[in-house]
């Protein structure tokens, strides 16, 4: 069964029967790897014909046999680093939402509001981790720029107008015939293929400028410092947030090695030396079965070597947009979920609600709090980019 992971809430199917995974097209690697299979049948077929005019140009079936295991060891190497790089990729998203998670905990609940600026600073301080992690999708996206819709709300207009002003870029383009080290198709990235189509080489060779989620990372490390300089934190919190700050760049050098490392470019020709090879010597030793079985063993083996690749290619940088790819708008949403539920009640360690309990009366603090939430809750849209 087929699991959604982008809504968790359709994990769980209320119908009896489930339609067979073998049957599903949305998610499989067919419209990768048809072009390519289609080939090599055609292939198959003009052999099968050569060889049931000149069958003593067919060759034993035997000699294939230690070739075909030397090939899939290499696939199986193929695919495990793929998903290595994937499940890395997928371990590193969730040390961002929880960490995102408890730096937002931490300044609601540990720093104090003596004045209407601390306030502010404070619901603008939870506003950039979600804004840093939203940056962190659209970065290692290779998406430049404030213009994406999950950033209304986030950020203040003095730092769109720095940004716009200064200038924010990401670092992974490419530049020249797509097979050497910094290429996409080296690197399996789908998304940056497709972005280079779109912006052509002039964006890409923009590699000077500070990437958006370090400016943002500034803007919290000054936050985390404005409540330390006026005494709104505690010594041993401040050390915390830092801590989390630090976590939180530490998991964004992460996502950079994941995009910034390919599959060393020898092992990628070769293997697709390989593998094409033996789908090209393959019909030499099944043409003497008889035209239609050829065909059919010739189109079966090219889906399923062809399709194991097409795997490979399509998990290494599982930051995409492709169907197997990581859903990274819905981990994004569910923290500004998070974020809306912060902002949207009294925090306990504003004047108000302090005053509430103090007073000896913790029922009228309460009402005074959920009275004054109602006109100044603030939420944040959480719509997708």
């Amino acid at each position: 069964m087929i699991i959604d992971t982008a809504t968790p809430h359709n994990r769980v199917k209320a119908f009896w029967f489930v339609w067979p995974d073998a049957l599903h097209y949305r998610g499989s690697i067919i419209r990768l790897s048809f072009p390519a299979v289609l080939f090599m049948t055609a292939y198959g077929v003009g052999i099968a014909f050569l060889i049931r005019q000149y069958e003593y140009l067919a060759i034993q079936l035997t000699i294939m046999t230690p070739v075909a295991v030397v090939l899939s060891l290499l696939l199986v190497f193929r695919t495990n680093s793929a998903y290595d790089r994937y499940w890395e990729g997928r371990k590193i998203w969730q040390d961002l939402k929880v960490t995102s998670r408890n730096m937002i905990r931490n300044v609601w609940c540990g720093m104090q509001e003596k004045s209407t600026e601390d306030s502010a600073r404070k619901r603008q301080a939870l506003k950039e981790v979600a804004a840093l992690i939203i940056s962190i999708k659209h970065y290692i996206r290779g998406e430049d720029g404030l213009e994406h819709a999950d950033f209304d709300g986030l950020l203040t207009p003095e730092f769109r107008m720095r940004v716009m002003t200064q200038g924010s870029s990401y670092t992974y383009g490419a530049i020249g015939d797509g097979v050497g080290h910094n290429s996409p198709q080296a690197s399996g990235s789908s998304t940056e293929i497709r972005i280079q189509e779109q912006q052509g080489n002039e964006g890409w060779e923009r590699t000077g400028d500070v990437p958006l989620p370090s400016q943002i990372m500034y803007e919290i490390q000054k936050s985390v410092e404005y409540m330390q300089k006026n005494g709104l934190i505690p010594a041993q919190l401040y050390v915390n947030m830092l801590n989390l700050v630090n976590g939180l760049g530490s998991l964004i050098g992460g996502c950079e090695r994941i995009i910034s490392t390919p599959i060393p470019l020898a092992y990628h020709i070769h293997l697709h030396h390989s593998l094409y090879l033996y789908l090209m010597v393959l019909p030499w030793s099944t043409g003497s079965m008889g035209l239609a079985k050829c065909i059919i063993l010739q189109a079966i083996i090219s889906f399923m070597m062809i399709g194991i690749d097409a795997i490979s290619r399509e998990i290494q940088n599982p930051f995409g947009y492709d169907a197997n790819d990581l859903p990274l708008d819905a981990f994004c949403e569910s923290l500004l979920v998070e974020l809306n539920y912060a902002l949207s009640h009294r925090s306990p360690t504003s004047p108000e609600t302090m005053e509430g309990t103090l007073s000896g009366d913790p029922k009228n603090g309460k009402e005074t709090a959920a009275s004054k939430d109602g006109s100044g809750a603030t939420t944040v849209p959480c719509g997708g980019s």
